[in-house]
């Protein structure tokens, strides 16, 4: 809201697409891992420790590769240098945030997420009281991106001493062989993460390389909405992963119950947030970003139907990884997301941002009903 208001809609857009990479990196860096970790130590918690330890170890390496390669892959492209510099900069956060994320999820392999919410809410409080502190102070986007980066800094050092605090004292640990077998065993995952985030993330890169500044910030003023409404999944997720992973194992009966209980539970909300922003697309554009954004409504109502059909999709994927089916998920995303790019490039020179909005929602019609089909062989 501060920086779409105090910035207009062309920096909007570039902040919007040098977050967008953001995102699509820290999967390359993630590898999957988290989600891994989580399920390996919920069936044995005595290897809590050692995956802790090397997974941070590993990440430090993955995430100054894929700096790396961002710098490699973007200076090729006829971007503005001055994008490219506010990217080569935000893209140090990348380090510190890979490295978090892994604390956060460590408490959750044994079940106490209270360590979870808490970190990943003072993150997000430290960035965004500092990223609108920057805004409102100097009303440049240079210094909004310096100020995230020194946030993601201290929300590490506030996450490391916390998950220390409460699971005793580790070090990362550097043992390549266990790396090796770590990325081996982790890279289904990894692979349905990477294509899940370039899915989601590809058309606002393809609309800033194909379009203009201020297309993009108006498809991204509808879709940080509908990146704010799908929070909700993962976070209930982040509760019933360990326990579709236990219930898998242990009693079939159980796991069955747990997943009708969340597929009501994920369509309800999903049906309520797509009527809201749906039925006052306009509304909702206006007051959150003002008159400068209205075009963004076009695109919300599109897109807030997504919304839906990505509750239903999350829930299934998360339920394949649970049972050991994450090869098979993985390959439904990589069809998404060719899928994806094939209409973004067909519809997005004609359309522009409505055209993406439209792959969107057509690419999460065709994933449900695949997904849909490896789910009910769970069950059979």
């Amino acid at each position: 809201m501060v920086v779409s208001r105090q910035l207009g809609p062309d920096l909007f857009g570039v902040f919007s697409f040098l977050t967008a990479v953001m995102v699509s990196a820290n999967c390359f860096s993630n590898l999957g891992l988290d989600t891994w970790m989580v399920r390996e130590v919920t069936k044995n918690p005595s290897q809590g420790k050692q995956h802790l330890s090397n997974i941070i170890g590993l990440k430090i390496g993955t995430s100054l590769i894929t700096i790396a390669l961002i710098f490699m892959v973007f200076r090729t492209t006829s971007l503005p240098q001055t994008t490219l510099n506010l990217l080569w900069v935000l893209s140090v956060s990348l380090l510190f945030n890979t490295i978090s994320q892994t604390l956060w999820h460590y408490g959750n392999c044994f079940k106490e997420f209270f360590y979870h919410s808490v970190l990943w809410a003072a993150s997000n409080i430290i960035k965004a009281g500092t990223g609108i502190a920057m805004v409102l102070l100097f009303h440049e986007l240079e210094p909004l991106i310096l100020g995230i980066v020194v946030a993601e800094a201290i929300a590490l050092i506030i996450s490391f001493c916390v998950i220390r605090n409460r699971f005793g004292a580790f070090v990362p640990e550097f043992q390549f062989i266990v790396w090796k077998s770590f990325l081996v065993r982790s890279a289904p995952i990894a692979m349905g993460m990477i294509f899940s985030v370039l899915y989601f993330r590809l058309d606002i890169v393809m609309l800033q390389l194909m379009t203009g500044e201020k297309i993009v910030g108006f498809y991204s003023a509808a879709y940080r909405l509908f990146e704010v409404a799908v929070v909700l999944p993962h976070s209930f997720m982040l509760v019933l992963f360990p326990t579709l992973v236990e219930g898998y194992h242990s009693d079939q009966s159980q796991f069955k119950s747990r997943f009708k209980k969340a597929i009501v539970l994920y369509f309800l909300i999903g049906v309520c947030i797509a009527l809201v922003l749906w039925g006052f697309s306009h509304e909702v554009i206006r007051v959150i970003y003002g008159d400068k954004f209205l075009l963004s409504a076009d695109i919300l109502d599109i897109l807030s139907w997504a919304i839906l059909l990505f509750f239903l999709n999350f829930l299934f994927s998360s339920l394949l990884i649970a049972s050991g089916r994450e090869k098979v998920n993985a390959w439904n995303l990589v069809g998404a997301t060719v899928l994806n790019i094939v209409l973004n490039l067909t519809w997005i020179p004609r359309y522009e941002a409505i055209g993406a909005a439209w792959a969107t929602l057509l690419c999460e019609v065709m994933l449900i009903a695949a997904l849909s089909i490896q789910v009910r062989k769970i069950f059979d």
